[in-house]
């Protein structure tokens, strides 16, 4: 088998050929190319590939590393996605990137807009009020177009290969890192049932008042799902300094510039919620918190330990985290293989699944 800096560099030479022009997501990044909002997404994209071409080139043994234990998909996947990383969407697309992609998000946009809305108060975000029976879920919430279309119909959180399926069953007790507006609270609970239970993390509160309004919605689903206002990190009962808002809030131990600004927020770890609830089982756990992954896998590690859980971790935020969170789940030592999916057009969403 090739090395992956190998194959990697003769997909960057075939694809610096293409132009793809209708590859821009302007539901994530704005419909005006030249409005405040285009233009800070484009500096922002600017840095991310700079910084993605040092970290990606002086990392390439590890990501070889990583491309070596993953399946045939998941290989495309980490080739596609790194190419984007390195080139952008003017030369790389990413296979979301469907006529029934466009078509089904172009559905849900009427369907929005004919709907009762929130103003998230994110860079323009609004939540329709949306009714899911059609899309085979007898729920309804407050969520994105986007987001029905990666949560119901891609199914974000759940990895179908030639040989495995890792998922959210009847009857597991789930970890929801990153809750956010509830969606994916609500969705663990219609697969869990009566005999499953959700633990879902969140500490922002406009995104609380949102996730109370959803369970308002669904008081079915809503009994079996626990909200902790917490942020999750590798030991608890330490403040971390959060910034930014909405679903791009994130914590870190180092205070803002701007401190007399900043919230501050207590952590609280998955081993210590196993611990104080003393839970017989943790069967899946999910996180998709802005950066903290890691640090927050290391606040799980006897629970991993303990019930091998199904994983399923986001690995976007940072680079390093494709291989920096493989290498860590490798070091326990217990067994798990790995998968990698991705949920969008653009660099978001990259989903690395674990099972033993």
């Amino acid at each position: 088998m090739k090395n992956f800096g190998d194959v990697l560099s003769n997909n960057l030479k075939s694809c610096r050929r293409n132009r793809f022009y209708d590859n821009y997501d302007f539901r994530r990044f704005g419909k005006k190319r030249f409005s405040v909002r285009y233009l800070i997404a484009r500096l922002l994209l600017f840095l991310r590939l700079y910084f993605a071409h040092l970290r990606i080139w002086n990392n390439i043994e590890k990501l070889d590393r990583l491309y070596e234990r993953l399946d045939e998909e998941s290989r495309n996947i980490l080739l596609q996605v790194m190419s984007y990383r390195l080139l952008g969407e003017k030369y790389v697309k990413l296979p979301v990137n469907t006529p029934e992609y466009w078509a089904k998000l172009e559905e849900l946009d009427i369907l929005q807009s004919n709907s009762k809305k929130i103003d998230t108060g994110f860079i323009g975000w609004s939540l329709g009020k949306i009714n899911l029976e059609r899309e085979g879920y007898p729920v309804e919430m407050f969520i994105r177009p986007s987001g029905i279309y990666t949560q119901m119909i891609l199914e974000q959180y759940r990895c179908q290969s030639s040989d495995t399926v890792i998922e959210v069953e009847k009857g597991d007790v789930v970890i929801d890192a990153g809750a956010c507006y509830g969606d994916t609270a609500i969705n663990f609970s219609h697969k869990t049932g009566e005999t499953g239970h959700v633990y879902s993390w969140e500490f922002m509160p406009d995104n609380i008042d949102i996730f109370k309004r959803n369970m308002e919605l669904n008081p079915e689903y809503a009994k079996r799902i626990e909200l902790v206002k917490n942020a999750l990190w590798s030991s608890s009962g330490k403040n971390l300094y959060v910034s930014g808002i909405g679903p791009a809030a994130k914590v870190s131990p180092t205070p803002p510039l701007n401190i007399n600004k900043s919230i501050v927020v207590r952590t609280y770890t998955i081993d210590d919620l196993r611990s104080d609830k003393d839970l017989n089982s943790i069967d899946f756990i999910k996180m998709d918190i802005e950066g903290s992954e890691l640090e927050a896998l290391k606040g799980a590690v006897n629970t991993i330990r303990k019930f091998k859980p199904k994983l399923a971790v986001s690995v976007y935020h940072n680079v390093r985290d494709f291989w920096e969170i493989a290498q860590w789940i490798d070091s326990l030592e217990l067994g798990y293989k790995f998968h990698l999916r991705h949920f969008t057009i653009h660099a978001e969403e990259t989903v690395l699944f674990a099972e033993v």
